[in-house]
């Protein structure tokens, strides 16, 4: 009697595990993120993932947005700057229910001139609704040294 008790309360944990992993969960952080006049477009002409015109300051951060994160210095700006502009959309990779573990654990944070922040992990973005995976060129060498000085803290 007691397998049968366990095997149904295992049942039970199980499935709300995957009501709690559901799409409409997965897409409640990345829709906060992005705002109308940062946010990504699947517009033809524009493919881009990140508005690299009139940046104040960009932040890294890990574990997934929490913590402290790594202010990109001054010398390495337009460096990084570039590199955030080669990111595009894999419109012919949409993510699928499940995200796989470990994605968008880096994310960065841009602050603009005229005060408003966007943030978001470097390896989805949401376009109308829908999450599509990006890629953009190899980091600049001074990305491994900007992410080293995140803290979880």
């Amino acid at each position: 009697m007691f397998k049968k008790f366990s095997t149904v309360v295992m049942c039970i944990i199980l499935l709300l595990s995957f009501a709690a992993c559901s799409k409409n969960k997965m897409h409640q952080n990345n829709s906060e993120i992005n705002q109308t006049d940062h946010s990504p477009t699947n517009d033809s002409t524009k493919k881009f993932v990140f508005k690299t015109n009139n940046i104040k300051r960009i932040t890294f951060y890990a574990y997934y947005g929490a913590g402290r994160g790594s202010n990109v210095p001054t010398k390495y700006l337009d460096e990084i700057i570039t590199w955030l502009s080669s990111f595009k959309i894999d419109s012919d990779r949409m993510v699928t229910e499940v995200i796989a573990p470990g994605t968008n654990t880096i994310n960065v944070e841009i602050e603009y001139l005229d005060g408003s922040v966007v943030k978001q992990g470097l390896d989805t973005t949401v376009i109308d609704g829908v999450t599509y995976y990006i890629s953009g060129d190899a980091p600049p060498e001074c990305y491994n040294e900007i992410i080293s000085k995140i803290n979880l803290n």
